[in-house]
């Protein structure tokens, strides 16, 4: 069947296992006829394919447990004072079974969710720690400047400034001109003869 293609080995299993659940339970219910009532017990397989597989095993094994509920009946010869109380009690199977179905499935997807963020949370948490210590390593240690080019020594490899704050500081750069650096760009504007140069 198609629906069980797209379920991993897992899913594939757990949704045969749900599926002779409901087999036994067919079975014991015919066994201990009417004076049992089986409605309850028919939520274990849509559970188990709730948690396990997809929505689409939900809504078959929903759909199953309903009809299997309306067939119940007739095989065993109940009778109700009227054929809407038949077929009522086959409708609030299949939406008790379809409502614990979604349900569980939410709840099992709301906890994947969850871990995913606390795995990703714990990883961000690892890199924050691992800059930290490297940022801390670097303020411990003496920083060798290049007197001449303003290279910064790290290890054996010189770097600039802009390299070394983007690689070790994991700064994002850009550049712009300070107050200082602006006057005095402006007095040599300003100085006879600068403009025609």
């Amino acid at each position: 069947m198609l629906i069980f293609k797209t379920l991993t080995a897992r899913g594939q299993n757990m949704a045969a296992l749900s599926i002779a659940i409901l087999g036994g339970l067919v079975i014991l219910d015919y066994a201990t006829g009417h004076e049992l009532v089986f409605s309850a017990a028919y939520l274990i397989p849509v559970s188990l394919a709730a948690w396990h597989c997809s929505r689409s095993i939900v809504w078959i094994l929903s759909i199953a447990c309903s009809i299997i509920t309306l067939a119940m009946d007739h095989v065993e010869g109940h009778s109700y004072s009227h054929l809407f109380y038949h077929y009522w009690k086959s409708f609030s199977c299949l939406v008790i079974s379809l409502t614990t179905g979604h349900l569980l499935g939410r709840l099992r997807d709301t906890l994947r969710e969850r871990k995913q963020a606390n795995d990703d949370l714990q990883r961000a948490l690892r890199e924050l720690q691992a800059s930290t210590e490297e940022i801390r390593q670097l303020q411990n240690g003496l920083q060798v400047v290049c007197a001449w080019t303003k290279q910064i020594k790290v290890g054996e490899e010189w770097m600039s400034p802009d390299e070394f704050l983007s690689s070790r500081l994991h700064l994002n750069l850009t550049h712009g001109i300070s107050p200082e650096a602006y006057q005095e760009l402006a007095k040599q504007w300003m100085k006879p003869g600068a403009q025609s140069a």
